[in-house]
């Protein structure tokens, strides 16, 4: 099989789907469903740690595009020290997981239905606890399959850059999950308890 740089356009065509579906056709589909948006973060009560995280989180994950793509496009980046691979996998094992993690953060996003959102907006209404699908598996499947399809992009091109950033986004994507955990508990109180008690906070 073709490799990253040997194939540019499907494999970056493939990471943009990550943002074009995951993101931008998530909120659409979310609008069209419901008839608003699930951007809590943009609104006038959003928690402001929460906030903080997420730009921390677009930060990383520039430098972690910017080292995929010049990967694949500028040759002499696997020649530098951070861009050279510290590692050998078949691309065959980054599609396996990238395109697992990305049909999987799909499905927990449309399976939560109306209680999806992206981030924490603290005026909001009390929050419904969904504990379906994917749900009953994991408290957060949308933050452990976008993780599995960022770690199988990264094996494509994996430099100290891509795996240090890649290491980084998990880091912070742990520290929105705590975040999050802390607002339902405030918000939800025992329902919320127990559903910890039953069910793992990743797998």
């Amino acid at each position: 099989m073709k490799e990253l740089h040997d194939a540019p356009v499907l494999y970056l065509g493939f990471i943009s789907l990550h943002v074009l579906l995951g993101h931008l056709g998530a909120s659409l589909v979310y609008r069209l469903r419901f008839g608003r948006g699930p951007l809590a973060y943009r609104r006038t009560g959003a928690d402001p740690t929460h906030t903080r995280l997420m730009r921390h989180i677009t930060g990383a994950s520039v430098v972690w595009a910017i080292s995929v793509v010049a990967a694949a496009l500028w040759p002499r980046w696997s020649e530098l020290p951070w861009g050279r691979p510290l590692l050998t996998l078949p691309p065959e094992v980054g599609w396996a997981l990238s395109v697992l993690g990305l049909v999987g953060m799909l499905a927990a996003q449309y399976g939560m239905g109306a209680t999806f959102r992206i981030g924490v907006d603290a005026g909001d209404d009390s929050p419904v606890l969904h504990a379906g699908g994917l749900h009953r598996r994991s408290r957060n499947p949308i933050y452990v399959f976008s993780y599995l399809y960022l770690v199988g992009s990264s094996l494509w091109a994996p430099s100290l850059v891509t795996l240090g950033s890649c290491a980084v986004l998990g880091g912070l994507f742990h520290g929105m999950v705590l975040q999050e955990e802390r607002y339902l508990s405030a918000r939800l109180g025992e329902a919320y308890a127990r559903y910890r008690q039953r069910v793992p906070r990743y797998l």
